[in-house]
């Protein structure tokens, strides 16, 4: 097996679990929309101009998921129905909106957390603990290096 397919499949294993064990009906792609905006969110309160302590825009989101903005604006839509975001008009630029989660959001990504969590300790279970750390200190050095080079 290749190694590209070895991550697809871990990409899908976690998926499928992702969908067997979620109650609160999110997907994992609303989670991972909700997980990059609670990111940003923190990554603004640490700002140091004003302008940026307003919060993540759309902008910024689609950037963070290598995403269309277009495709972002759709789920931010579908979640702000939801009740898990908001979003709050710019006072410095009538155009710019920024987004924010509701208490609801928080708690989504705080459960969608404690999920992945478990679905990752299935997986690294059946590698045993020596094999599991090694995997993922040798991922967290390949994510790494991989944010670098494509900085």
């Amino acid at each position: 097996m290749s190694k590209a397919d070895w991550l697809e499949q871990v990409h899908r294993f976690l998926t499928l679990e992702w969908a067997k064990a979620a109650t609160d009906g999110h997907t994992f792609n609303e989670f991972s929309y909700l997980r990059a905006i609670g990111i940003l969110e923190e990554s603004a309160s640490k700002a140091e101009t004003v302008t940026e302590r307003f919060g993540p825009r759309l902008s910024d989101l689609a950037d963070a998921l290598a995403v269309r903005r277009a495709s972002a604006s759709t789920m931010l839509t579908k979640l702000e129905k939801e009740g898990l975001v908001e979003r709050k008009h710019s006072r410095l630029d009538a155009r710019a909106q920024h987004i924010k989660l509701t208490p609801e959001g928080r708690d989504a990504v705080k459960n969608g957390l404690s999920l992945y969590e478990k679905s990752a300790s299935h997986l690294l279970a059946a590698l045993g603990d020596h094999q599991a750390d090694i995997l993922a200190l040798s991922a967290g050095r390949a994510a790494k290096r991989a944010r670098q080079r494509s900085n």
